[in-house]
């Protein structure tokens, strides 16, 4: 009995002397052993140092820049700062009275729809916000039967400054304006059709008021649908007074073409 106590003694003895040298040496290894290297944090507590936008974008704006003609992604111009805009428009014109759907109702009841032109330059102060000045033209022919003696018209020239407000939205931009102008309507024709004429010629101050929508085409260019009401005030195209076609006004409807540089 004694002797198998202290055989088991023994044998315990040399049990923990083996675990506690196995334990010193992984002791020992685990301290001498280099550290990992550090991974960096990609947390939102550490975030990564931004880096420069993707050369594809960088080269697709130069490209915009660069092709006048370019369209796709390039017709979301970004703002960035007042932009110089130039403009030419072209389309249709009526002489009115009473308002800008007056066709038949004063000086509009015995001239003829006919063609309307401008051209235009300004500053976009803000996305929303531009300024501009005008010259607009139109040419209304009157009615034979209130011209027996030939053919006459009105040919209209007049400038205008506007202040334009405008929703910035990426491919359609609708747009109001108002202003003030100076009109001059002259009766133009043969000298004898004029004699024989009722109406004569008009300068007086007015007010353009009106709305559109401008569609971006390219980087630089644009067209818009534009309709204006040119209000004026104090005219007179004749002596006679019937029917009111000694005052009117004149409406028209056109297509600008904008660059924007």
């Amino acid at each position: 009995m004694t002797h198998s106590l202290r055989a088991f003694s023994t044998s315990l003895v040399t049990i923990l002397a083996a675990s506690l040298s196995a334990s010193a040496a992984f002791a020992q290894d685990a301290t001498t052993r280099p550290a990992p290297p550090r991974v960096a944090s990609l947390s939102p507590a550490e975030p990564a140092t931004a880096s420069a936008a993707p050369p594809e974008q960088s080269t697709a704006r130069a490209d915009c820049r660069h092709d006048w003609w370019a369209m796709g992604p390039c017709r979301d111009r970004k703002w960035t700062g007042p932009e110089i805009m130039l403009g030419a428009d072209f389309g249709l014109s009526a002489m009115t009275e009473t308002g800008p759907f007056g066709l038949n109702k004063g000086v509009g009841g015995a001239t003829e729809a006919g063609p309307s032109w401008g051209v235009r330059a300004g500053v976009e102060i803000l996305p929303w916000l531009g300024v501009e000045g005008r010259y607009v033209g139109m040419y209304n022919s009157i009615q034979a039967s209130m011209s027996p003696a030939g053919s006459v018209g009105f040919v209209t020239t007049g400038g205008e400054a506007v202040l334009r407000l405008t929703a910035p939205l990426p491919f359609v931009r609708p747009y109001v304006f108002g202003g003030v102008g100076y009109y001059d309507v002259s009766l133009a024709g043969p000298s004898n059709a004029q004699a024989g004429s009722v109406f004569h010629s008009s300068s007086q101050p007015g007010l353009p008021i009106g709305f559109g929508l401008d569609v971006p085409l390219t980087w630089y260019l644009s067209l818009d649908a534009e309709a204006t009401y040119h209000y004026l005030i104090g005219e007179s195209f004749s002596a006679v007074t019937t029917n009111g076609i000694d005052g009117g006004d004149v409406s028209t409807v056109n297509a600008v073409l904008r660059v924007r540089m």
